[in-house]
């Protein structure tokens, strides 16, 4: 356990400074809510021009993909199925729109639906995460009520199914060259109810360069956000795009090929995901994790790191002197586990066959008579970049009334 806390130390440093409150509420935002892996993507350089996509979450290359619309008018649906089909011109992928039985990507068009403007649950096979019985993508149909925002409603889907298929924010590029105008584009994002963190997500995070040299950046990528020139420094601006650019096409034929797909990585697929359950166990004298999913690897063996840090019923993570259960000096443990290839490994499933373990002697000494939960992590470390693939947090916590 100490080699893997130390070496688990050595990158959860890198996400320091981007661990937030676990169950934060989401404040309302407008335009796409796609949540990017952290420092994650890859680049395609045999155009100058192409976007970026992360490649460990690419699906299967030539799948069919269910795809099934919750709700709407016909006459919505039928030009959502129009113009997501538009990537399979390009992309060895089917969408197979149905109306019945089981669906990878389930779409709801409508209202904002609570605090969701237009979003995808997931990124390429992280959609797979979610609950069979909830959307993976949303429209709010609100904002195209009129026959003239066809356009727009057009380049939202084409953007969304961008992402189902692994494509990320183009101008959150490292060779962009944005010059942000920062604290103007804060106070803007402010009055819409976007706070700094949630600028910082959507805007001016920058990705590492991964797996090629990289490449130009493409500021007619369907990917692109519409930048104002108020928001840099130099007056640079980038119009809306409604259309798929020539480096989206050549991106996207790459990723998915019609022959062999190159540049292969590890692409781990979380699915039938169940309740993180936390216990504590008298007999031994300590708490007891046991997360539930499947999870299966593809294209290359992966080395999977499984974290766990406690939480109190506020979603505080606590402090703690303990050297060796400890994550950035917060009270939590790693494992690390090497996946096999093509094989699904069920996690507590009808039965109890993995467990995170911290003892009663390495908990912070005021965690008495708190109600406490697991924040349960799964990252994965692709030579040394280490991603966030997975979270969850125990439905149900428990208190510790005394420590022996």
């Amino acid at each position: 356990m100490k080699t893997y806390c130390k070496t688990l130390l050595l990158f959860m440093v890198l996400f320091a400074n981007l661990i937030v409150v676990a169950q934060k509420k989401t404040a309302k935002r407008l335009g796409c809510n796609t949540a990017d892996p952290i420092n994650s993507f890859a680049f395609d350089t045999t155009q100058p021009t192409r976007g970026m996509a992360d490649n460990n979450f690419l699906w299967d290359n030539g799948k069919t993909i269910n795809v099934k619309i919750l709700s709407g008018s016909n006459a919505l649906k039928t030009k959502v199925q129009k113009w997501a089909k538009e990537w399979m011109k390009y992309a060895n992928i089917k969408f197979n729109f149905i109306d019945k039985g089981e669906a990878q990507i389930r779409v709801f068009l409508g209202d904002k639906k609570g605090n969701y403007g237009h979003v995808t649950m997931g990124l390429g096979i992280r959609c797979l995460q979610r609950d069979a019985n909830d959307f993976t993508m949303h429209f709010d149909t609100t904002d195209f009520v009129y026959e003239a925002n066809d356009k727009a409603f057009r380049g939202t889907v084409l953007h969304e199914f961008g992402h189902a298929l692994g494509l990320i924010h183009e101008h959150m590029s490292p060779v962009s060259g944005i010059q942000w105008d920062s604290s103007a584009v804060y106070a803007r994002k402010a009055m819409m109810g976007w706070n700094k963190d949630m600028t910082n997500a959507q805007l001016f995070r920058k990705y590492n360069i991964s797996y090629t040299n990289g490449t130009q950046y493409d500021p007619k990528s369907i990917m692109h956000y519409p930048i104002s020139k108020w928001e840099t420094k130099n007056r640079y601006w980038v119009d809306w795009n409604y259309d798929l650019s020539e480096g989206d096409k050549a991106l996207i034929a790459a990723l998915y090929p019609k022959g062999k797909r190159e540049n292969k990585v590890p692409r781990i697929t979380i699915s039938n995901v169940g309740e993180t359950i936390i216990e504590y166990n008298h007999n031994r004298r300590g708490i007891c994790i046991y997360p539930s999913f499947d999870i299966t690897c593809a294209d290359k063996e992966a080395e999977i790191y499984y974290v766990s840090l406690l939480i109190d019923e506020n979603s505080y993570f606590l402090p703690t002197q303990s050297k060796d259960y400890q994550i950035n000096k917060y009270a939590g443990l790693a494992k690390a586990i090497k996946l096999p290839l093509n094989k699904v490994e069920k996690i507590n499933k009808g039965t109890k066959n993995f467990e995170l373990f911290i003892p009663d002697s390495e908990l912070p000494s005021n965690i008495i008579g708190k109600k406490i939960n697991v924040y349960f992590r799964v990252f994965l470390n692709n030579n040394g970049e280490f991603k966030d693939v997975f979270a969850n947090i125990s439905s149900k916590g428990i208190t510790i009334n005394n420590l022996y």
